[in-house]
């Protein structure tokens, strides 16, 4: 497939993201960093991983969630531990554990993601795709994970057909927020009708999760406006990185874009900042199209805060996490 090649660049050629700073493991691939300090020092990344030679799609039952250490919120990591991994046990997540982020709160650290179970092929893995959370007092774990998805479809909703992509925040009044994305079921089968975002709150981190009426970050006529929710909020200013779909006006298709919010609750999708475009620019000071540059991750508890993209190259090269060290 061709790769856009330049060395001058246009308005989105202009948020092309350096390679200065990178994560890959030969024979994997990568995906869905997440970055927090460590209390001894250093960081440490959270990511998912799927086998290399089975290609990019395999992520669907094949991806494991995994942890890194390194100096710094950029790196350079090196892999420690397989965190979970696709089991032959009965359980709503057996097959995949996928969409890792790892939030820290009252005195604990919550991995969130997404999990499914399935008979082999594509789509009855997708459409069992539910949100889940485990729970530990360390880092390092030991994590323990849940019989039952934290959120679950709901019958005639907006979220129908299957659930992913959680992203958690507390809230100033001390509850919990998070936002995911959702499927509806409808035609055309088996992919379903829209994809759309929704929000639910709770009283404790690992729920139970109660859903809010409605969708968020819904372009009326879109089918599939936005994806990979990161959110997070900063005193009293809730703000959320989306991976945007169609290209909502003045950007283009798979923009990663930052919005911002009063309350958490509702969102201005007219007022947005485009934090990154599906460019990288290579030490040679060349830029390099990509497929996909997705999965926005912000560590902020750092003297330098990072930002975080997962990058699947044209062709049949792995997928791997790049960072941008930058202060939102």
């Amino acid at each position: 497939m061709p790769t856009a090649m330049l060395t001058e660049p246009s308005p989105l050629h202009a948020k092309a993201t350096d390679t200065t700073h990178l994560f890959a493991m030969p024979g994997w691939n990568v995906w869905c960093g997440c970055v927090l300090p460590l209390p001894t020092g250093g960081f440490t990344l959270f990511f998912s991983r799927w086998p290399g030679p089975r290609g990019h799609d395999a992520w669907i039952d094949y991806s494991e969630i995994c942890r890194a250490e390194g100096p710094n919120p950029w790196g350079p990591f090196n892999y420690v531990e397989t965190v979970f991994t696709r089991t032959t046990e009965s359980t709503w997540d057996a097959h995949n554990f996928h969409n890792v982020t790892v939030k820290a709160f009252l005195g604990r650290y919550y991995m969130y993601y997404t999990g499914n179970y399935g008979n082999g092929e594509w789509w009855d893995h997708r459409n069992h795709q539910r949100i889940g959370v485990a729970v530990a007092d360390s880092l390092t774990g030991p994590w323990r994970r849940f019989d039952r998805p934290i959120i679950d479809v709901s019958a005639d909703s907006w979220d129908s057909l299957c659930v992913a992509n959680p992203s958690v925040c507390e809230m100033a009044n001390g509850r919990f927020l998070m936002v995911y994305k959702g499927v509806t079921v409808g035609p055309p089968h088996p992919f379903g009708s829209r994809v759309l975002h929704g929000m639910a709150i709770a009283d404790d981190p690992a729920g139970p999760f109660f859903k809010l009426p409605g969708t968020r970050f819904d372009l009326p006529g879109v089918k599939f406006a936005f994806e990979d929710p990161y959110l997070w909020r900063e005193g009293n200013r809730y703000r959320c990185l989306m991976k945007d779909m169609q290209g909502v006006r003045g950007t283009g298709p798979c923009c990663n874009l930052l919005f911002e919010s009063d309350d958490g609750l509702n969102w201005d999708l007219e007022r947005y900042r485009v934090i990154t475009t599906p460019y990288l620019r290579r030490p040679d000071g060349v830029i390099e199209g990509v497929e996909r540059l997705e999965r926005p991750s912000y560590c902020l508890n750092a003297p330098q805060p990072c930002l975080s993209f997962a990058v699947k190259p044209y062709g049949d090269g792995d997928a791997f996490l790049v960072f941008r060290p930058e202060t939102l």
